[in-house]
Formats: C-alpha cells, structure tokens, sequence
C-alpha cells in the first residue's frame, strides 16, 4: 500500500514548480499550429500533468488553494521529471483551445476539473484521446472508465453513516435532504442501502433550497402538530375525570409540550451548508426532537470545530475524510502561504503526492498500477481507484466531544 508523500525535505517559503506553463491563452509567444506540427518526441523521462483549475472569476481562490497545495506536494516527493501544464477553467471561452494544446504537447495525464460542468466538457471534448482524467468532483454521475472522480461521494458517506449506525442498533431514522437533484440522489442511494440489507428504515424530509422556512420543516419532522393535538386532546379528558390518578398524571403533562415520541431513533441531517445544518440542530429541539433521546448524525460538512459550541450537539457524530491529518495540513499549509487551505486543497495535495510517487517508482503510471487492489493512504485517509471512475474511500465517524471531535470507528 503507498503513501501519498516518499520523502520529507526542508520546506522553503517560496516555492517554484520543477516545470510549469500557465496557459492563460496558447497565443502567447508561440504558434499553436507550429507546436502541433512538431514531430520531436518528448523526453521519456518526462511525465506530463494537465492541470485544471479555476485561476479566475468566482472560484478562483478554490484554483489557487489547490494549485499551493498541489506545489507544496510536488516539493515534499522532490520528483524531478514531472511537468505540469496549468490550465484556467475560469477561462471558459479559452477551454477548449487549452485542452487541445495539451494534447498536442501528449499530456500523460490530467487532474482537474473541479466542478461536475467543467468536468463533462473535458470529459466529452477528449473522448477517445486515452488520457486518463482525475477530478476533483465528487459528483459520481460523472465519472467513467477514463474519468475518476476522487472527492468524497455521498454514497461512501452515507454507506459508513448507515452502516456504524445499524452495528450499534439504530434502525429507524429520519433524513432531512434539500428538495433538489442532490436530495433525491441522497434518498435514492439511501433507498438501495435498505433495498440491500433490509435491516432498517428512513422517512424523508425535503426542504425547499430557496428561503427554507426552518420551524416549518423541524415541525413535519417531529410530527409536532399531531402529537401537539394528542397532548391537547389527553389534557382536556384528564380534566373532565378528576380522579386521583388523572390529577398526577394531568400534573406531568402540565410540563410536556406534545404527547408520545417520535417515530424514528435518528436524524440524519444532510445540509448544503454549514449554516443551512445550524438553523436545523437549533431549532429540532425546540419542536420536542430530544437530542438526549434522538440521535442527530450527518456527512462531512458538520466537520467544522464551529459545532463543538453546539451543546445539544454532544454525542452527535457525522462522517468525514481524516480531520486530524487534514488539521495538520492545515497547520502547514497556513504556515508556508500565510492563509488557510480550501476544503479540497487536501485532495490536490493528496493527488499530485501520489502521481509523483508512482512516476518515481513506474516512470509510466498504468491502469493496473492506478487500480492497486491495496489502495493507497494520504492524510485523507485510505482509497482505491475503480475500473469505472470511482475512487473509493472510508470514511471515518466522528463523535461530537465536549472539546473535540473524536473517532469511533
């Protein structure tokens, strides 16, 4: 099994990439036409990296984070013969001029895109070129036996989720998802988990994207209203009867806000952001979602320390990549570029750490070297490359300590 990084060197302050083009246009200084006519062959010790990223525009400090982080992988392996094209996404109207300069340059590789769009255009426009393409998307729908997909998918999340769940007892759940294609992937991937072990049960709650009304959606998720109504309805006979056992009875729902408890032992609360995940936690307990009776699980992004303040959220637990290493990189990416890491810095790190290793051991990266049934380790943990694009992964449990996060796998 390989690691993504060989050797530890001396990290400078300022690094240089061993060989890089930024192709802002392929007009430059030089003639396409004249590079596509050029007949020499490129030196075999040479290994050739498209790499695409988003330099400019919205996203163009998601490019830059992990173009650092791709460099600081490059310095780590100390590789020598690897060269890298960088190709701007940003650019959209120069795309596929950029991409049929690298194949004119007989690229090895390419990693990038970031995003499922950008990926369908790479994807179709070197159809038939055979030239592997690792994305950072994790967007499994767009992946291919030449098209990996190396972001973490909902489907690992959700089969770790379910299945750490189910060993410790927990069968029935409610899933909270967005009302959108994502949602429906979600309820679908859920759907086969339960198709293929028929061990449990959820029931969906979607929420509209567009101004989500958050006491609306907490109350259809603990049938709030009806068991309101069961709690009004039980009052009103136990005033009527008056007896004895009816008055101390009567005295403790004096205390309750609905009657009975919910029908599930889980709410899987699966955000499109960290701030969408705030407002459910803080709100379901308000409508008798007893955070002490229920437990409240999620996906990776719960995984910000922001939640440790969440008292209710104490023995909540989530999935996610490695945040202890992941914390460590951050720790020196922060240091060598003075700001911290996108979330997916650490994947680039990870990525350009593992094609470099395998050029130094291979020269020639394979199929069969990529698609090592051992799998490979990064500080994102362990995953394998698939013959049909997807790159799986583990995901690791994280228990919601007093301080902490904790794993518990």
């Amino acid at each position: 099994m390989y690691g993504c990084e060989t050797t530890q060197i001396a990290t400078k302050k300022t690094l240089t990439y061993n060989q890089t083009k930024l192709l802002d246009t392929i007009k430059g200084d030089e003639d396409p036409s004249a590079k596509e006519n050029n007949t020499t062959e490129k030196d075999d010790k040479i290994f050739s990296i498209g790499l695409l990223l988003p330099l400019s525009g919205e996203f163009y400090q998601i490019g830059k984070s992990l173009l650092d982080s791709a460099q600081l992988a490059l310095e780590k392996t100390n590789n020598k013969n690897l060269e890298f094209y960088i190709v701007d996404t940003g650019e959209e109207n120069q795309l596929f001029e950029n991409l049929s300069y690298l194949i004119s340059n007989d690229v090895d590789l390419i990693i990038g895109p970031v995003f499922s769009n950008n990926v369908l255009k790479v994807k179709n426009y070197l159809d038939g070129q055979n030239v592997p393409i690792i994305t950072f998307s994790n967007n499994s729908e767009v992946s291919d036996r030449n098209v990996y997909v190396f972001g973490l998918t909902i489907e690992d999340e959700l089969t770790s989720i379910y299945e750490y769940s189910i060993d410790r007892g927990i069968n029935k759940f409610a899933v909270i998802v967005p009302d959108n294609k994502y949602g429906n992937k979600v309820k679908n991937e859920i759907n086969k988990f339960h198709y293929e072990n028929n061990k449990s049960s959820s029931q969906f709650i979607f929420y509209p994207t567009k101004d989500p009304d958050y006491y609306k959606i907490a109350r259809e998720v603990s049938n709030y209203d009806e068991r309101k109504l069961n709690l009004d309805n039980r009052v009103k006979l136990l005033e009527k009867l008056q007896s004895e056992s009816s008055l101390k009875e009567l005295k403790l729902l004096r205390n309750k806000d609905t009657l009975g408890e919910v029908d599930f032992e889980a709410v899987i609360i699966i955000a499109r952001s960290f701030s969408e995940l705030t407002n459910f936690i803080s709100i379901l307990p308000y409508y008798d979602v007893d955070p002490k009776k229920v437990k409240f699980i999620g996906n990776s992004v719960w995984g910000k320390e922001l939640i440790l303040k969440e008292p209710s959220m104490k023995n909540s637990y989530f999935s996610s990549l490695d945040l202890n290493a992941r914390k460590k990189f951050k720790e020196e990416y922060k240091k060598i570029f003075k700001n911290n890491p996108h979330s997916l810095a650490a994947l680039a790190y990870d990525l350009v750490g593992l094609i470099s290793s395998l050029n130094m051991e291979y020269k020639k990266i394979t199929n069969e070297i990529l698609h090592s049934d051992l799998g490979y380790i990064g500080i994102n943990g362990w995953f394998r490359f698939d013959e049909n694009g997807k790159v799986k992964r583990r995901p690791l449990i994280f228990h919601i300590g007093n301080d902490k996060f904790v794993i518990k796998n």
